[in-house]
């Protein structure tokens, strides 16, 4: 165990994020607006100020923004099918949070040599790296929901988890947004052939290095 930190405790849905997300690739972000679509899914001043903090860091704040900025045209029509705006949605999520990407590393792991893991087998495998305690639970509480609405994998039944098909990007820049959130959270500038079967990358069928 170490001491990474977590910084996520929230859900945010990913309907919400597509909005930011449009919302900044249009130069209409504002922290108004945020809490105008936070309201929607949230009551009270203490979660809204917690879900906008979120969503500040996984969009504006992003570490990726620079790359998003340069192909605002490109990921404003990928977005529009759902599969490449989930793709992209979750990239920037792991990059704006380690624990997040953390998790979903581990997921991959399990689901590259069996289809169906018990939510208890990851659980432990998290908290080895950050700790058994709630701020571990709470932010595995906010991120897999978020996982299972992009179709990353499925949860059949409570606690029990199951994957059975690869994502596939239709657009080279939402492939490359997911290669980048990789390349962020292990400090490297490029991808070598190998690290493609690293197990990030067992939701993705990627096409290029």
């Amino acid at each position: 165990m170490n001491n990474k930190s977590i910084d996520i405790n929230q859900r945010i849905p990913l309907e919400t994020l597509y909005t930011a997300l449009e919302a900044y690739l249009n130069d209409n972000y504002s922290n108004e607006y945020i809490m105008e679509q936070l309201r929607l899914e949230y009551s009270g001043e203490n979660r809204l100020k917690k879900a906008l903090r979120i969503v500040n860091r996984i969009i504006p704040k992003n570490p990726l923004m620079p790359l998003i900025n340069v192909n605002k045209a490109a990921i404003k029509l990928v977005i529009k099918k759902k599969q490449d705006r989930d793709i992209i949605l979750i990239a920037l999520l792991n990059s704006a949070f380690p624990f997040s990407y953390d998790v979903l590393k581990i997921f991959g792991k399990y689901f590259a040599v069996q289809e169906i893991i018990n939510a208890n087998t990851v659980k432990k495998s998290i908290s080895n790296i950050y700790g058994g305690n709630r701020a571990t639970e709470n932010g595995i509480y906010s991120v897999v929901p978020m996982f299972l609405e992009a179709g990353f994998f499925n949860r059949p039944k409570q606690g029990i988890y199951q994957w059975d098909k690869k994502l596939i990007a239709s657009s080279n820049i939402t492939e490359k947004i997911y290669l980048e959130s990789f390349k962020l959270n292990n400090s490297i500038n490029e991808i070598q052939e190998y690290q493609l079967m690293d197990p990030y990358f067992q939701f993705i069928r990627t096409i290029q290095k």
